[in-house]
């Protein structure tokens, strides 16, 4: 097969998988699995559906946190389905694993694959306004270095973003307020801190929202835990922001990952932010 004819192949499947997304059967699971191949990268995504299954108009696309700090890698799946339902969107989960001296082609892979889906929805019908992209913890930092004049986001929802590698108790007082509250996650954070001074250059990478200028960024909502160590430096992070209709909400009693694990009355009151920002 030919270069032309390999890459018409893929987007022609490319195209099928998407129109199959949006138009699914009645007979389709409320989660089934894709891949998106991006020159010759294989990409994969996970769909979840609300309960509902009709044509979709809303659509969340998600990036996931890193499990390293969040031990989500076997509950974001949950996490997601929930989203689905309480908020009657279509959710497209970003699948990725990181790799030590890996971090920025990763997060390349990830900023690839949300510019192709939001084209590919646009292409298809979807709203800009319509599509809210989602990201916990790392995967909020990572949403919020992306190069946003080359996607057209209209809404961020951020949970627990991490916007600084300065730990430092005098900067962010959240750091040694609740630190006992937060034990495995200071632990966690700080071997992250580590794995990215794998990198030959980390000092670029895009985890240092605070020095960046946000003065462009779309409408965002800002969710953290009231005793989360590092609810401070999201708290500044917003407070840069510029724009209106932008929100941010400490959540009492909650910490780090919250998402995880929320009783009924936590789960009603994120859920109700969130579906008044969407």
């Amino acid at each position: 097969m030919k270069h032309n004819e390999f890459d018409n192949e893929i987007k022609y499947r490319l195209f099928r998988s998407v129109k199959e997304i949006l138009h699914p059967t009645i007979s389709k699971r409320n989660i089934s699995n894709y891949i998106i191949v991006l020159d010759e990268e294989v990409l994969p995504i996970r769909v979840f559906y609300p309960k509902k299954v009709t044509e979709m108009h809303k659509v969340i696309i998600y990036v996931h946190g890193n499990a390293t700090i969040t031990d989500c890698t076997s509950e974001y799946s949950s996490i997601c389905k929930n989203m689905s339902i309480k908020t009657n969107h279509l959710v497209i989960a970003i699948e990725y694993q990181e790799q030590a001296k890996q971090y920025q082609k990763m997060v390349k892979e990830i900023e690839k694959t949300i510019e192709y889906l939001y084209q590919r929805l646009i292409l298809d019908g979807i709203e800009k306004e319509d599509i809210t992209l989602v990201g916990d913890s790392t995967g909020a930092t990572i949403i919020t270095g992306l190069e946003d004049e080359k996607i057209p986001i209209a809404k961020e929802v951020l949970f627990y973003p991490i916007t600084s590698l300065d730990f430092k108790k005098e900067r962010f007082p959240s750091i040694g307020e609740n630190r006992n509250f937060n034990i495995n996650l200071m632990k966690n954070i700080e071997e992250y801190y580590n794995y990215l001074l794998q990198e030959d250059d980390y000092q670029n990478l895009m985890l240092n929202p605070l020095n960046k200028s946000l003065s462009n960024k779309p409408k965002t909502l800002v969710m953290v835990g009231k005793v989360d160590c590092l609810k401070d430096e999201a708290k500044e992070y917003y407070d840069k922001l510029k724009g209106e209709g932008n929100k941010y909400i400490e959540l009492p009693f909650s910490t780090h990952g919250f998402l995880k694990n929320m009783d009924k009355e936590l789960s009603e009151e994120v859920y109700g932010e969130l579906n008044l920002f969407l």
